[in-house]
């Protein structure tokens, strides 16, 4: 998984596509739940990242 270039850290990253694939929460619960963990992110932040760091099959 290459994320250079992004501005978040690799685990930061990994644990937002976490939450919304193993839970199946929506982009802004992913969001909310981020924010009290105290990371700042946007919500189509994390569709990107998910729709990128997801494996097709």
């Amino acid at each position: 998984m290459n994320t250079k270039g992004h501005c978040y850290p690799k685990h930061i990253i990994l644990q937002a596509v976490y939450f919304k694939l193993r839970f199946t929460l929506s982009y802004r619960d992913v969001e909310e739940i981020m924010k009290i963990r105290g990371v700042l992110v946007d919500h189509a932040t994390i569709r990107r990242w998910a729709y990128k760091f997801t494996p097709l099959s």
